[in-house]
């Protein structure tokens, strides 16, 4: 066969080598052994679009190929359109290295072939006007099918994974035998909806194939899986078979992907870098069957080097509001943040510090609109195709002028770049209304330039946690929870979304965000011995399910610790066996009441912050009332004068019981005053930082001061302080780096 010119052209160079080390308090990637600044670019015409990336100083692309597109007939494979986007791209920019994006999906002959393997789900498929699934695009560059299907092969198929190992080897092999093994060093590994490891058909509750009953050793019936026993919660003694299935299937899951990144490692001897999607912690959807359950598989594996995750979508739950202003509020009036656009907070869906720990690069997905999108048809986005509605307005407010262009990436590269980790430029542009790249444009391309200079600078930055405040969870209380689909019929802003996930967790990350000082996110079982005398307030947002051990574990470390814990709702509530509220006293240090009769989530306040209630109106069971005499009440009930918030001295620390959420940001703040955590700014604004650098997006107009823990260079203005006087327009960014760094803005 004939070898394109642009890759025939390759031949003298040696193999590529991807890594992933961690070096000054943070993973880096090392390409051929040298550190570069982690972000690389995908377009939907990925082609035409190089240009623009390779005009702001973007030499690493992420180009998606779907091995279906390869597998045009059975015994029959056919890299040549693949070879052929390879080539189209050199050509564009001869420098460029890749990280494809690999989908492990089947063409429809084979799912013709072989019907016996798809997945058999436990809820019918809905009418088409009822079902959120829209027929898939197809992307000329590289085959992906961009959608949701209804025919989908179950992964406990041994026929199915058989016939994905043959093809994933064959591609492998390709690959390594050319000259593009000098160009490529990495290999994203994507399966189920939207190659995002949720499981395919999450929405109708999978997966009752034989095979996976075989593998799993059992699978609950629908009723059995969509109705718990206890409430908000599930009860072990009734219910062990459920949590342990979900348990069972989740670890299923996530080995499926390290077996895919094993043949990845041993068909390439080790040379390239492996990772998926996984690890939405945050705003995952279709919990229960979405997959991401089981972290520490994933975070464990030698064969996984990075995670990736788009960033929050999370819309607004305002009625009178559009999609995509993506404003969140408490149900008690409270405003709670807001995801993207203009002072949005650009929240990442992983426990980012958790990532870190293990070694894991994380790279965030950056697909907001720019500008040069024109706005919607009509306000909901209306109008158009079914793609245009759904991102039109993927920015946020202020994404329609060049000013919110601007301030919109600073945040996104400024979020990655203080926080150690790489990204994505992810852009939609050429398939929506636009018809062109969203960054065709020199400003914009001198922009992302100016910020990949400052961020070649960090390998040189300590990039440690310099936070004092953590958020802390847990997955496997998410089996005993309820299941998503209870919350059925979902109201604005829920859609697909369990209780816990919406408000514990999406929900009270918007206000977590905009503390005013940086805030670690991690799993409970990546606390350190010294994490506990390093972070001042430690909020346990989920950490309802832990073993004896763990509660061995979190009480060795909390000791004269002098920290502040935020108990939220049911913590250890959850025994292997039972419902044990004495586990509760014993992990915090209260006296509990049992509230079986269901009421509002909504607590009235008694702190000393400005906010009188705060919660959510929907009635549940169970609920928590402290009864402890030693505690300081700090709210009650909203329909009862039962205490639902409160603190304590507890064994050399501080505990505090929250008895629902989301915890406004003003009652936050005052939280970590009273933990002694020190708030960098004076505003509620977004602050993420490391030892040597740090970044303020301003999600409000007027004066704030920011006070650093050291002295640091206003990346705009050159001044080095300790202590910066700002005044800002909403969305305004704001970059702090060392004295000695290079540059200003």
């Amino acid at each position: 066969m004939t070898m394109l010119p642009e890759i025939e052209n390759l031949r003298p160079e040696p193999a590529a080598r991807g890594q992933v080390e961690t070096r000054n308090g943070a993973p880096r990637l090392l390409l051929n052994g040298r550190e570069v600044f982690p972000l690389l670019a995908w377009s939907w015409g990925l082609e035409h679009s190089t240009p623009f990336f390779k005009q702001a100083g973007i030499n690493l692309l992420h180009p998606i190929l779907g091995l279906n597109a390869a597998w045009p007939a059975p015994g029959l494979y056919d890299w040549s359109a693949f070879d052929a986007l390879f080539a189209k791209l050199l050509a564009q920019h001869p420098q460029a290295f890749f990280l494809p994006r690999v989908l492990l999906d089947v063409p429809d002959w084979w799912k013709d072939q072989h019907a016996d393997e798809l997945i058999v789900c436990a809820l019918p498929l809905q009418p088409e006007d009822q079902r959120q699934y829209r027929p898939v695009i197809r992307s000329e560059d590289g085959g992906w099918l961009w959608g949701i299907q209804l025919r989908e092969p179950s992964l406990a198929s041994e026929l199915w994974r058989a016939d994905m190992e043959k093809l994933f080897r064959a591609f492998l092999q390709h690959i390594e035998a050319s000259p593009l093994r000098s160009r490529v060093f990495g290999y994203q590994i994507g399966c189920g909806i939207y190659g995002e490891w949720h499981y395919h058909l999450a929405e109708f509750v999978p997966d009752l194939h034989p095979a996976m009953q075989e593998k799993l050793g059992y699978v609950p019936a629908l009723e059995a899986r969509l109705h718990n026993t206890f409430g908000l919660l599930r009860d072990p003694a009734r219910e062990q078979e459920v949590i342990t299935y979900y348990q069972r299937f989740h670890e299923f899951n996530a080995n499926t992907l390290l077996h895919f990144a094993r043949l990845a490692k041993e068909e390439t001897n080790g040379r390239v870098l492996c990772g998926a999607f996984y690890g939405y912690q945050l705003e995952n959807v279709w919990m229960q069957e979405g997959g991401h359950l089981a972290p520490e598989v994933i975070l464990n594996s030698p064969e996984i080097d990075f995670l990736a995750s788009p960033y929050s979508y999370q819309t607004t739950n305002q009625e009178e509001r559009q999609w995509w202003e993506h404003e969140i509020y408490d149900e008690a009036g409270n405003w709670l943040g807001r995801t993207r656009g203009l002072g949005g907070d650009a929240g990442y869906r992983v426990l980012l510090e958790s990532l870190k720990l293990h070694g894991k690069l994380y790279f965030a997905e950056i697909d907001p609109t720019t500008f040069l999108e024109p706005p919607p048809i009509n306000p909901d986005g209306s109008g158009g195709t079914q793609v245009e509605k759904e991102l039109c307005m993927v920015g946020g407010v202020g994404c329609t002028t060049w000013e919110g262009t601007q301030r919109i990436l600073q945040r996104d590269l400024g979020r990655l770049l203080a926080s150690g980790n790489g990204g994505w430029l992810f852009d939609f542009g050429p398939v929506l209304r636009t018809r062109r790249s969203w960054y065709a444009d020199d400003k914009i391309t001198a922009e992302v330039a100016r910020l990949m200079k400052l961020g070649a600078q960090r390998e040189q930055w300590d990039m440690r946690s310099c936070a004092q405040i953590a958020a802390v969870y847990d997955a496997k209380s998410l089996f005993a929870t309820r299941h998503w689909r209870a919350e059925a019929p979902f109201t604005k802003g829920g859609h697909c979304l369990d209780y816990f996930t919406r408000w514990f967790m999406d929900s009270q990350a918007r206000a977590l965000h905009r503390l005013g000082a940086p805030v670690d996110f991690l799993y409970h079982f990546d606390l350190q011995p010294a994490d506990p005398h390093r972070y001042r307030l430690l909020l346990m947002v989920n950490l309802f399910a832990l073993t004896d051990a763990e509660m061995v574990h979190l009480h060795a470390l909390l000791a004269d610790s002098h920290a502040t814990v935020v108990w939220y709702y049911a913590p250890g509530f959850l025994a292997d066996d039972r419902l044990d509220l004495g586990r509760m006293a014993h992990l915090t240090g209260f006296r509990f009441k049992l509230l079986t009769t269901p009421g509002p989530m909504l607590i009235r306040s008694a702190a000393p912050a400005p906010v009188l209630q705060f919660g959510v109106q929907q009635k549940e069971s169970p609920r928590f009332a402290v009864r402890d005499e030693a505690a300081m009440a700090l709210g009650y009930w909203s329909d009862c004068e039962e205490v639902a918030f409160a603190r304590k001295p507890c064994r050399g620390w501080h505990s505090v019981y929250l008895g629902s959420a989301p915890l406004p940001v003003e009652i936050l703040r005052w939280l970590a005053q009273q933990a002694g955590a020190r708030l960098w700014s004076t505003q509620s604004d977004i602050v993420v930082a490391a030892q040597e650098v740090a970044m303020l997006a301003a999600t409000s107009p007027g004066t704030r001061e920011l006070t650093l823990p050291k002295e640091m260079k206003r990346f705009a203005t050159g001044a080095i302080a300790h202590q910066h006087k700002l005044d800002l327009a909403l969305g305004d960014v704001e970059f702090f780096i060392p004295p000695q760094a290079a540059g200003r803005g």
